[in-house]
């Protein structure tokens, strides 16, 4: 398990960006928007252009849940992909959000048919075996899995009904 801080994941090869961190007291979760002003390269997954200049990174990490949320937006503030972090938990430190990572991650690609898929349950096998992890939280990982998925299909996740877009533009432009 990793603890990794939202100000700092997906920033290899980025020299210059902008970062604003929200935190919603009532809602018991920080937003974290980072607009990407200059990168050594494009970063790209699967043929998919994730991040590049003038790129958004806008992360979730909701303090009573079990992931982290991540979106890819382009210049435009257009949804590219969701990419959900499973995790044991999340917390803050000197008003920096993080998560503890639990291997497995859901990715939800809404302009590709609404594709789903969950990555990396090999990593997370390998770590139960390895007593990396206990048994408990393996089935936090699976179970917080099949409740993400669910929320996705149902269209009933919050993060992803939230309108990125008007925070980008209220922000940023």
């Amino acid at each position: 398990m990793r603890k990794k801080y939202t100000s700092k994941t997906y920033m290899r090869g980025v020299t210059d960006r902008d970062l604003l961190i929200i935190k919603k007291n009532e809602q018991n979760y920080y937003i974290i928007i980072k607009k990407i002003n200059n990168i050594d390269k494009p970063f790209v997954i699967n043929s998919k252009l994730l991040i590049d200049k003038g790129y958004y990174i806008m992360e979730f990490t909701p303090l009573n849940q079990f992931y982290n949320a991540r979106v890819f937006l382009d210049r435009d503030a257009n949804v590219i992909e969701y990419y959900f972090d499973i995790s044991n938990g999340n917390g803050a430190e000197d008003n920096i959000p993080y998560y503890n990572d639990l291997y497995l991650d859901v990715i939800y690609s809404p302009n590709e048919a609404n594709s789903i898929k969950i990555e990396d349950e090999n990593e997370l096998l390998e770590a139960l075996n390895t007593d990396s992890i206990t048994t408990e939280e393996y089935n936090l990982a699976c179970n917080t899995c099949t409740m993400l998925i669910e929320e996705i299909k149902e269209n009933k996740n919050i993060f992803i009904n939230m309108d990125k877009k008007g925070l980008i533009k209220k922000y940023f432009m």
